[in-house]
């Protein structure tokens, strides 16, 4: 649902809306591999920056994310008509 709310156009809500998607996205993958994870240097600061990169206005980042990685990803499992009324 968030992925279809996404693409509704409201500008405010897409953008904090995108950011949640993406930084959830990122905290799962931080948890599955987090032994490969720890090994990085500096992760913590690279992790920092790249979450103000994420949300702040002017990088619209999260937004960059999701559009060149996640949703083409994501795309083809997602059924983006309308959804059938039952009666």
């Amino acid at each position: 649902m968030s992925f279809k709310s996404m693409d509704s156009g409201n500008k405010d809500v897409t953008q904090w809306l995108t950011y949640w998607v993406v930084f959830s996205f990122f905290s799962i993958v931080e948890n599955i591999l987090g032994l490969l994870v720890a090994l990085i240097p500096f992760y913590t600061w690279i992790k920092i920056g790249m979450i103000v990169w994420m949300y702040h206005p002017s990088t619209m980042g999260a937004k960059t994310v999701y559009e060149q990685g996640l949703r083409p990803l994501l795309m083809p499992y997602i059924d983006v008509s309308e959804p059938k009324k039952t009666e």
